[in-house]
């Protein structure tokens, strides 16, 4: 995936302006936050016709976070998944 689509995507899902997010800025908005993206990808699994439980909503993660890789350490892709978890203890 190129890093503008990328950073909209990111821009998206934090709800921030595109324009203003660079790669920087998107990662350290990321780490500051990761529960905020966690919570932004568990409501983009639930409008997912892909995904109907969690361990569909468990794949789906695994495939968003491949995307943003490039965008999180390991320590952060760590806490996103704990908040995305989290979101999803109701399914």
């Amino acid at each position: 995936m190129g890093v503008e689509l990328l950073l909209a995507q990111v821009a998206r899902l934090l709800e921030r302006e595109r324009a203003t997010l660079t790669p920087e800025a998107a990662r350290a908005a990321i780490a500051a936050n990761p529960g905020a993206l966690g919570a932004a990808l568990v409501a983009e699994a639930a409008a997912s016709d892909d995904v109907t439980d969690a361990g569909s909503a468990r794949a789906y993660l695994a495939g968003r976070l491949a995307d943003l890789a490039p965008l999180l350490s390991d320590d952060t892709a760590a806490a996103v998944r704990a908040a995305f978890e989290a979101g999803i203890s109701a399914w």
